[in-house]
């Protein structure tokens, strides 16, 4: 039992010798060594197509054309698929709080529980005479928010703090985020299924992305250079083990039935009636239509349908955003592309 940790937490595993990190500064140096081996880096580059084999190349949305020898999709989700990863993964907001405690003997570790859904904990150095408390949880599929909405998966993860832990002062951050939960818990590190041999992907992180940036890159240089590996078969992208089967079968289930967006009837709406701040998805005729109406009462339409494999997107108030209930695209109030697996915006009205 940590003295971290003031509250029973039942029978406990324990996984030693753990490192934590400065995810920016470790991501600095990996960069400085990268530039240092003749190697370039290009931000605001988005990759809108790849094309393996032979004649590989990576389109950017510029127009510009890069030729290679390999290609690794390494975007949370791939956005080169259709359905060969995103059959085996699902996509689930996570939610986080800061808060002040008082400096103490705070053991560096992380901790989490196995509900449903789930809670981890961790404490960082703050200044002065405070630690921080980072509490995180109150994971909901993507786009899927009907019993609790977004903003309120921040009380519920207050609450549930402050039950655990009476020293927790202020909040000081809150945010969310988008993990990838394959559907045995572990990643998809090495080459892409049913693609070219030259085409790679890390994807599946299930919250450790961190851990999978290493490893993943340490299986494809491996496989690259035609080394045996002894991860590259445990977390090989093509495969479906048997004890993941029912896992595989609810969450495709659960994404069949997000397309009944399409046959529900449309509620009566009328957008001069919407007040700002406010959003609605209907239906005109044969198309779908996202309204959102921002503070000042602009009103912005734009199609709602998810150019990847058209879901029917629905509004998330907490990170004010369009989100796909299927694969997890996301894009702002106006429409533009946020996170993939889409590669293009929604379409305008």
């Amino acid at each position: 039992m940590s003295p971290s940790i003031s509250f029973d937490m039942g029978p406990c595993l324990e996984f030693p010798n753990q490192l934590q990190l400065h995810p920016l500064k470790y991501l600095s140096g990996l960069a400085e060594a990268f530039k240092n081996l003749g190697g370039k880096i290009y931000t605001h580059s988005r990759a809108i197509k790849t094309q393996g084999g032979p004649a590989s190349f990576v389109l950017v949305e510029n127009g510009n054309k890069i030729t290679c020898d390999y290609i690794v999709i390494a975007t949370n989700t791939p956005f080169n698929d259709l359905v060969a990863i995103h059959t085996k993964q699902a996509p689930y907001r996570t939610y986080a709080l800061s808060f002040k405690i008082p400096k103490a003997n705070n053991e560096k570790a992380l901790y989490w529980d196995t509900l449903d859904p789930y809670h981890y904990i961790r404490f960082q150095n703050g200044d002065g005479n405070y630690d921080i408390l980072i509490v995180g949880g109150e994971d909901h599929k993507t786009g899927q928010n009907k019993k609790i909405d977004p903003l309120k998966r921040y009380i519920e993860l207050e609450n549930w703090t402050r039950e655990r832990f009476p020293i927790a002062g202020d909040v000081l951050n809150r945010w969310s985020g988008q993990v990838m939960e394959s559907v045995d818990g572990l990643g998809f590190l090495g080459r892409n299924p049913m693609d070219e041999k030259n085409v790679f992907v890390i994807s599946g992180d299930t919250g450790n992305g961190m851990t999978h940036a290493s490893l993943g890159a340490m299986i494809i240089k491996d496989q690259i250079l035609g080394i045996k590996n002894p991860w590259s078969e445990l977390y090989s992208p093509n495969r479906l083990a048997l004890r993941s089967k029912t896992e595989f079968l609810k969450e495709n289930l659960n994404v069949v039935a997000q397309y009944a967006s399409w046959i529900k009837p449309s509620a009566e709406y009328d957008l001069d009636k919407l007040q700002p701040g406010s959003s609605l998805v209907f239906r005109d005729g044969l198309k779908m239509i996202a309204a959102h109406k921002d503070a000042e009462g602009s009103l912005s339409l734009c199609s709602a349908v998810c150019p990847h494999l058209g879901g029917v997107v629905k509004w998330n108030d907490a990170e004010n955003s369009w989100d796909c209930p299927c694969h997890g695209s996301r894009f702002n109030y106006q429409g533009k592309m946020i996170e993939g697996p889409a590669h293009s915006d929604l379409e305008q009205i």
